[in-house]
């Protein structure tokens, strides 16, 4: 299994997954959100606590993780 050197190598491989996250949640009319928005509402509310995840867990997550919890994330978080 790979492992990554750090957060930001992590990021960039899942970019892609990200990027469809993105183009659903702005077809629901969510434009303002962005990836990072998306990365950080999965670090703090989904992976915190997970041990030795795989890149397709991750993805899945990504995809199938509900809109409107990460645009109520989004919402409260937003600076």
């Amino acid at each position: 299994m790979y492992e990554y050197a750090n957060q930001k190598e992590l990021f960039t491989n899942l970019i892609p997954a990200l990027n469809v996250k993105l183009r659903l949640l702005k077809n629901s009319n969510y434009n303002d959100i962005t990836r990072e928005d998306i990365w950080n509402y999965l670090k703090v509310t989904k992976w915190r606590y997970d041990i030795d995840l795989a890149l397709s867990d991750m993805v899945e997550d990504i995809i199938h993780t509900d809109n409107l919890d990460i645009v109520s994330y989004y919402k409260k978080n937003r600076k």
